[in-house]
């Protein structure tokens, strides 16, 4: 039974959420709920960063050691702002944005917390002796706050369009006041899984608090911001610097992104550990702040026991399938033209598509259409969402076709059902389906690994595997084997038990 408690009482770990638990199943929410459940010795509380105040359904059961779920929306139900006296030096606040917008500066980001946790004195009635903090109305809705933005736009981008300026600053500095007015519940450290605003409520936290933070990265937020805005279409380019390159003007895309590499620069150096799953990921950690002594590489675990009753059921038909949300970043879509590639030499292959189909509606419409101009209604199959433990034994290949990971659960899974895999190039898929360099000995291939976005090279793989009965066996015993060595849950259990005891949290 899901349980939402008073968040006054003090835990052990506040973990900072974004778009993710308890809302949304799979990939990082599981982890998340496998973390807290390994960790009964301690309690959790969740602040769950969402896009804004609607209600959503809880999708988990939540872990007996949770002691409160708080929701912060990044964009508020807004109300008219009382008329508070924002009696805060406009130069001043100007060169603070700057700093945090475009610089990632801690020192800056600490005044901006002080200035939100400054009591102000409201009109019509100075007299009234009960000051509080600003509210997120008083801070985005005020004068001062248009005034700073103006400054702003005219410092950092004064060339970009000013209207589409305006409505990046409502939702990156919007969201940011959100983060800096919102309440803190007592922690002894808190921990956020990405950087974003979840990141800067974390190091908000450590700054009003003088409790630690740490941050633990499964993809790299920045990196998948970037993926984001570098696709978006209701982005428009008014910069055109030609052919040179040369041109040092930034627009607001630029903007954007640069914003999202401040926050993460902010994250990095409040955060006392910063953790993430494999090798490659703390290169883009160190580029943005993160320092040597603050990096640990901790793998994903996966509970081998809850796979041994898994036994192989016999197929009617050669079965592909990717366990995935069906949104642009899983890329589906290759997916779906890679089963018309399948479908060519074997023709009566399933494609599952099994995943939740609710977050990105009209991703899943163009899915579907897509599905039908390829005349693969009878092939393609959209399950929903499912419990895998059904369909595991029915399974030929698993395929994963993301442009952006990081250690894919859905992997260790198929791995700890001895299925071979297909995955693009992404994240630590490469290691996990080959070996990582240091593997000694190393235990060989366990699938394919295909350039992302290539629904040929995806097609292709999956041809090989679905057409050799004993490579397909061969590959599925070596990924069980090199889970059974390298991602064990107890061994990463182990590892953030230890990472909480060198915080003072056990």
């Amino acid at each position: 039974m899901t349980r939402i408690e008073d968040a006054r009482a003090p835990v052990d770990v506040c973990l900072v959420v974004e778009g993710c638990y308890p809302f949304v199943s799979g990939g990082v929410s599981t982890w998340l709920d496998w973390l807290m459940r390994t960790q009964p010795d301690l309690t959790f509380g969740i602040v769950a960063i969402t896009a804004d105040s609607r209600p959503r359904d809880i999708k988990y059961d939540l872990p007996p050691n949770v002691r409160f779920l708080k929701v912060v929306p990044l964009a508020p139900v807004t109300r008219r702002p009382p008329a508070a006296q924002l009696d805060f030096d406009r130069a001043g606040l100007i060169d603070t944005m700057c700093k945090v917008l475009q610089n990632g500066d801690p020192a800056a980001f600490a005044t901006l917390v002080a200035l939100a946790e400054t009591p102000l004195r409201r009109k019509p009635f100075p007299w009234v002796r009960t000051p509080a903090v600003p509210s997120y109305d008083e801070l985005a809705g005020s004068y001062l706050c248009w005034e700073v933005m103006i400054g702003v736009y005219q410092r950092i981008a004064p060339h970009a369009a000013f209207a589409d300026f305006f409505w990046a600053w409502r939702n990156l500095v919007g969201s940011l006041f959100s983060v800096l007015t919102a309440p803190v519940p007592p922690a002894r450290c808190y921990h956020s899984i990405s950087t974003g605003y979840a990141g800067l409520y974390a190091a908000r936290a450590a700054i009003s608090t003088g409790q630690p933070a740490a941050i633990t990265e499964h993809g790299i937020y920045t990196n998948e911001r970037r993926i984001d805005l570098v696709m978006a279409d209701w982005l428009n380019d008014t910069i055109h610097g030609g052919l040179a390159s040369r041109d040092t003007r930034t627009d607001v895309r630029d903007f954007w992104i640069n914003s999202f590499e401040s926050y993460a620069t902010i994250t990095y150096k409040v955060a006392s550990k910063i953790t993430t799953l494999y090798g490659a990921n703390q290169s883009m950690q160190r580029a943005l702040g993160a320092t040597e002594d603050k990096l640990r590489v901790i793998p994903n675990g996966i509970m081998l026991e809850k796979f041994a009753g898994i036994i192989p059921e016999p197929r009617p038909r050669p079965t592909a399938a990717l366990i995935g949300r069906v949104v642009p970043i899983k890329d589906i879509e290759a997916f779906i033209a890679a089963a018309a590639v399948i479908r060519k030499s074997i023709p009566d292959v399933e494609v599952l598509i099994m995943g939740p189909t609710d977050e990105d509606p009209e991703y899943y419409e163009m899915c579907k259409r897509r599905v039908t101009e390829l005349g693969l209604e009878d092939t393609v199959v959209f399950t929903g969402r499912v419990n895998i433990m059904e369909y595991l034994p029915r399974m030929d290949v698993m395929v994963l076709t993301s442009i952006s990971e990081a250690q894919p659960l859905v992997i260790l899974e198929a791995g700890a059902a001895s299925i071979p895999c297909v995955s693009t190039d992404v994240g630590s898929c490469r290691e996990i389906i080959e070996g990582a360099a240091d593997e000694i000995p190393n235990l060989g291939m366990a699938g394919r690994v295909v350039p992302p976005m290539d629904a040929n090279a995806i097609g292709r793989a999956v041809i090989e595997l679905l057409g050799d009965e004993a490579l397909r066996n061969a590959c599925g015993k070596t990924l069980r084997q090199r889970v059974e060595t390298s991602f064990t849950s107890t061994v990463s259990a182990n590892k953030y038990r230890d990472l909480y005891r060198e915080l003072d949290v056990t």
